[in-house]
C-alpha cells in the first residue's frame, strides 16, 4: 500500500511531467501566420480595380487598430505575377503592384514608413502553373500585418 506522502510525491511528479509535455507541445506549434489581405490584378496591369478598394480599406482599418493598440510591428506588401512573360517583366510588374497597394494604404492614412514593399515576380505562385500561363489568382499582392516578434 502507498503511503499518503508517497502518493502526493507521485501525483506531483505526474503533474510536473504533464506540464513539461504541454510546454514542449506548445513550443513545437508553428507560429501563427501574420494576418493578410489579398488584392488581385488584371493581366499586365498594376492598376487597382474597384474590387481592390474595399480590401485595401479593410486592411488599412486593421492596420490603424494594430498601430493604436501596439499589436502590429510593421506591414509588408508583397507583389506577385503569373508566369506569362519574361522573368524581368514579372519582377517589374510585381514591384509595381506592391507599390500601387502601398500608395493606396498611404492614401488611407497609413504612414509610409510603416509599410515595406517587395516584388517576388513568378516565385511563390498561388496556383502552380507551367511557364507562360495567365492565371488570375497568381496576379496578386498580399498585405501582411506582422505582430511584434514575427
Amino acid at each position: 500500500m502507498i503511503s499518503g506522502m508517497e502518493w502526493l510525491r507521485r501525483l506531483a511528479a505526474a503533474a510536473a511531467v504533464t506540464v513539461l509535455l504541454a510546454s514542449a507541445a506548445a513550443a513545437q506549434q508553428p507560429a501563427t501566420p501574420p494576418q493578410s489581405y489579398v488584392v488581385y490584378f488584371d493581366f499586365g496591369s498594376s492598376k487597382l480595380s474597384m474590387l481592390a478598394r474595399p480590401v485595401i480599406a479593410e486592411a488599412a482599418a486593421a492596420i490603424r487598430r494594430g498601430q493604436q493598440d501596439k499589436s502590429l510591428s510593421h506591414v509588408k506588401v508583397i507583389g506577385y505575377s503569373d508566369t506569362a512573360g519574361s522573368d524581368e517583366s514579372a519582377d517589374r510588374i510585381s514591384r509595381e503592384r506592391a507599390d500601387a497597394v502601398r500608395s493606396a494604404l498611404v492614401r488611407e492614412g497609413i504612414a509610409g514608413d510603416f509599410v515595406t514593399t517587395e516584388g517576388r515576380g513568378k516565385h511563390e505562385l498561388a496556383v502552380p502553373t507551367s511557364d507562360h500561363v495567365r492565371n488570375p489568382r497568381n496576379r496578386r499582392v498580399r498585405i501582411m500585418l506582422y505582430r511584434p516578434g514575427d
